[in-house]
């Protein structure tokens, strides 16, 4: 958590927000970045993916700071990790168990090359996704009626289902949100929380945060949720939509 005090804080979702849909480049947000850390404004990474894949993009960035993976499994801080999650070996046994009855395949069917099929991620980036701990990424191959029946044997065994971007994502009883409420206590009183996002799993994200972004999708896709606090909606894609609707805030609130 930051040493010092600062009026905003910033959670991220990565794919699709930060990070280009197709190409995964965060050229265009870069530069505000580095005025965000130069200011001492946490961007805090709230993704579906894994430590390991953060963590290296973590490193590009000098991004020194908290992050949550999969999905609000987990939040590593400087010095412990909080696992809200439930551990992947678990989620496959219980995934197993209802493959007779659902079409479905995910991380555990595919080998490397699979994965940078279906994700265009290269072979090193495909790796550290494959180093899953708390959830499974799945792509759903039944109709939708059935889709709803399979969400529903899962929350009866313990589990929870997240639409992302790419895949339906299998995990523990939490969210996004839930990590950024838990955060929250432990930031700076008055700090601004802006959270900005572009899929279903990151609209509990949004919800908690005090200004929610919501970034404009290739697809069009639109986000239909509630929000007690102020929801901004982009007109670019990707990072150049996260730079187009954050960039203004930070401004407003730091100058």
């Amino acid at each position: 958590m930051p040493e010092t005090p600062t009026k905003l804080i910033v959670f991220t979702d990565l794919d699709g927000t930060l990070l280009d849909h197709h190409t995964y480049s965060y050229a265009a947000a870069k530069p505000l970045l580095g005025k965000l850390r130069g200011l001492g404004v946490p961007v805090i990474a709230n993704t579906s993916k894994t430590r390991a894949e953060w963590q290296d993009l973590a490193a590009e960035l000098d991004n020194g700071d908290a992050f949550v993976v999969e999905n609000g499994s987990a939040i590593y801080l400087p010095d412990e990790c909080v696992v809200f999650g439930e551990r992947r070996e678990r989620i496959l046994e219980i995934l197993s168990e209802l493959r007779p009855e659902f079409q479905f395949e995910g991380y555990a069917d595919w080998d490397i090359d699979g994965i940078m099929q279906r994700t265009g991620l290269d072979r090193e980036s495909a790796t550290r996704s494959a180093d899953r701990e708390f959830s499974e990424p799945l792509i759903w191959m039944d109709d939708e009626e059935k889709k709803a029946a399979f969400c529903a044997h899962l929350k009866d065994k313990g589990l929870n289902t997240l639409q992302g971007g790419r895949f339906l994502h299998v995990l523990g009883q939490t969210d996004k949100g839930k990590a950024v409420e838990f955060l929250r206590d432990r930031l700076p009183a008055g700090a601004a929380i802006i959270a900005l996002g572009d899929g279903p799993n990151d609209i509990a994200m949004l919800q908690a945060a005090d200004i929610g972004i919501v970034i404009k999708t290739p697809t069009g896709r639109k986000l239909d949720f509630n929000s007690d606090h102020q929801v901004i909606h982009s007109t670019l894609e990707g990072p150049e939509g996260w730079v187009e609707t954050l960039s203004p805030l930070v401004e407003k609130t730091l100058n």
